[in-house]
């Protein structure tokens, strides 16, 4: 059960960690598109956020993944 919820932590960490970074990066990338100059920098803000969140929650997956890999009976993991 535990091995269980750790693959499913590690999966949905991915997942998340993935979405965010990619949307993060066409936010960045649609910069170039929009009218005025208040809105270059919102978006900027979202972008830097959404991408160091992403960054973030993919850091957590490799966590999960090196912990699902090593069972380490002895040591607490994530979960």
């Amino acid at each position: 059960m535990k091995t269980l919820l750790r693959a499913l932590a590690l999966i949905l960490s991915a997942v998340i960690g993935l979405w965010a970074l990619v949307h993060g990066i066409m936010l960045a990338a649609a910069v170039r598109s929009l009218p005025s100059e208040e809105d270059v920098v919102t978006r900027m803000g979202e972008a830097g956020i959404l991408i160091a969140g992403g960054i973030c929650v993919l850091s957590v997956a490799v966590e999960q993944l090196y912990v699902l890999r090593t069972h380490h009976k002895d040591e607490e993991g994530l979960l």
